[in-house]
């Protein structure tokens, strides 16, 4: 497996501080590995395994520990010495009822540096933000970038050809043990994948809010993975829902529903800006998959349909890479995508290709009706990379392996 060195850079300067580690994203991403590598560090830091603590609370071992009090009195039995600094790492810390306020007596009752991991970000931070303000700092945690899929395979002694490996990676996406243990089983990574949705629909979905009408949400998703990166409008979606459902739906309950999956950090929602106005648009959002490859395993087409699966890849790089996003609008023309992050603003259009002039124009005339001049950008699968009119157009393995823009 390799090193999830982009966060431990993040992490590693606050080891041995007393503020809790929160490490959010969906299941199955990476984070209880992540969580090992972390312990990885603090053992060659020179701390010993004695005064580190780890608990998986998925695991049949620590089913005992459901609430609070039982792992107040775990964790109290364990620090055997209040004089010494001990390290906490849990793992889906979800699990245990009242987590929140077992977390908050122990960073004020013994020397510890927690570091927790959870599927659920809204609980995560909501809790938290209640019980410890100013105590904590979440890291969102995603499936594999393109980069480290390069990565594993080359420490696993495979050829690596960049053009198959990025059609395999549009096709199946980033989750971790696809990549690390499945490999060329292409019914093995749709089995997993479906295998991995289900828990996520059953664990941080079905679980965790009250859904009363289970096939409507389950048609709702199904509607959002099958249409990544169009236009969101309720109206539509609940015609949809209405055709397929035979039963209508309110407003409300459609965006609970996409909000229950948000927290489960399975979508991201994407609001439209306003370029020349500087306003954030309210209506015609767009949802993108936290990994593309479930849409392969639950509604197939990725091939098909790149343009869309290239549009969620650009996204979640961007994502990846600590940009804030929207949509962005300019009269009539749509910028795919408005990145800011530390003071600079950059604009990308996403287009499979743009071999023909009424693409091309399509494609480089929203970004030529921008007059400021922060750097511009148009993502392709074609060959040629070339500069026009001072927009930069890059392929699409140079945009996600090299760090020029990070």
């Amino acid at each position: 497996m390799i090193k999830r060195e982009q966060y431990l850079e993040e992490i590693r300067p606050l080891i041995g501080k007393k503020i809790i580690k929160v490490l959010t994203g969906i299941r199955r991403c990476g984070k209880s590995t992540l969580l090992k590598q972390i312990k990885d560090e603090l053992i060659e830091m020179g701390i010993s395994e004695e005064n580190i603590l780890e608990i998986n609370f998925d695991s049949m071992h620590y089913q005992d520990i459901s609430n609070k009090d039982d792992l107040t009195e775990y964790v109290s039995n364990f620090i055997k010495n209040s004089n010494e600094k001990y390290y906490l790492l849990f793992d889906e810390i979800q699990n245990v009822e009242g987590w929140e306020r077992s977390l908050s007596g122990f960073i004020v009752d013994f020397d510890v540096d927690i570091y927790v991991t959870g599927s659920n970000a809204k609980l995560l931070s909501g809790e938290l933000a209640t019980f410890l303000t100013g105590r904590y700092m979440a890291f969102d945690i995603y499936p594999f970038s393109f980069k480290e899929v390069i990565e594993i395979n080359e420490q696993k002694g495979n050829t690596v050809e960049l053009n198959k490996l990025f059609d395999d990676y549009l096709k199946w996406g980033g989750m971790p043990f696809i990549h690390d243990v499945i490999e060329n089983q292409d019914n093995q990574k749709k089995r997993y994948l479906h295998d991995v949705y289900n828990s996520i629909v059953y664990e941080d979905v079905l679980k965790r809010a009250n859904v009363s009408r289970i096939d409507l949400m389950d048609k709702l998703i199904r509607f959002v993975i099958m249409n990544v990166g169009h236009h969101f409008s309720v109206k539509s979606v609940s015609d949809y829902l209405k055709t397929r459902a035979k039963r209508h739906s309110k407003r409300e309950t459609i965006y609970n529903y996409l909000t229950y999956f948000e927290n489960a950090c399975f979508i991201n929602r994407v609001r439209r800006e306003n370029i020349m106005g500087k306003g954030i648009l309210k209506t015609n959002e767009k949802f993108y998959l936290t990994d593309h490859g479930f849409r392969q395993a639950i509604y197939g087409h990725n091939k098909r349909d790149a343009q869309l699966i290239l549009e969620n890849i650009v996204y979640m790089e961007l994502i990846r890479r600590g940009y804030e996003v929207t949509i962005g609008n300019v009269g009539k023309k749509e910028i795919d995508f408005v990145a800011k992050k530390n003071g600079l603003k950059r604009y990308f259009q996403v287009s499979y290709e743009v071999n023909q002039e009424s693409t091309r124009d399509r494609e480089f005339g929203p970004l030529l009706k921008i007059n400021d001049n922060y750097p511009k950008y148009l993502i392709t699968k074609d060959d040629n990379e070339y500069d026009y009119e001072g927009i930069e157009k890059k392929h699409i393995i140079n945009f996600l392996i090299e760090d020029w823009w990070d």
